[in-house]
């Protein structure tokens, strides 16, 4: 019997050092790194969004000298809603419309608004956190409360996994949204990882 093969470790060479170059397209949120990588571009400058302080932007983190930059290779995630497809770089949301408080979040980005949602998620390592939040209002707004510190503390109506890809088929339709916007109602959804879509430089 032949062994499967061994799942790709993308964390180990998701930053890489290059050049400094001045003349890169930029991104000014998480939206827009969507907007380049469909127009073609595999390297760009990002200067704000979720990911911008996920991965620690204003801090250098990626000036090595005058001449060399830190690359950081980042995940983009692709869903489908029925023949519908979309992509996302921060995170999409999946709420009940009656109950929005009662939602899935597919995270790549660990801070979303200024809150650590996912706090031990990684934007470069091939897979997203899935957290599923079926709790009542008021828990709902504790938990929020909490996430700005990332402050987390298990609950039970909280679920978190990690996932590559999957599928949901919901009773009803459900709000979607990617990275802040609705785009669909649907009942049917399924989301695959692309690793290592895009690399961005921090300026």
């Amino acid at each position: 019997m032949s062994k499967s093969p061994n799942p790709i470790n993308y964390i180990n060479n998701w930053e890489s050092e290059i050049d400094r170059r001045s003349e890169l397209h930029v991104a000014y949120d998480d939206k827009d790194i969507v907007k380049l990588f469909q127009s073609g571009e595999v390297l760009i400058s990002l200067r704000g969004g979720n990911l911008y302080k996920s991965l620690g932007g204003n801090n250098n983190v990626t000036s090595l000298d005058d001449t060399k930059s830190i690359a950081l290779k980042l995940d983009l995630g692709q869903i489908e809603l029925g023949e519908s497809k979309y992509l996302f770089a921060s995170h999409c949301r999946i709420a009940n419309f009656l109950q929005p408080w009662r939602s899935t979040f597919i995270v790549n980005s660990p801070v979303i608004r200024n809150r650590r949602i996912s706090p031990k998620g990684h934007p470069g390592d091939g897979k997203f956190e899935m957290i599923e939040f079926s709790m009542s209002l008021q828990q709902s707004m504790i938990a929020y409360r909490r996430s700005k510190s990332g402050d987390h503390v298990p609950h039970p109506d909280i679920k978190i996994s990690r996932k590559s890809n999957c599928k949901i088929k919901f009773k009803k339709k459900q709000r979607v949204s990617v990275d802040g916007k609705t785009v669909k109602f649907s009942r049917d959804f399924s989301m695959s990882v692309i690793p290592h879509a895009i690399c961005v430089v921090l300026n």
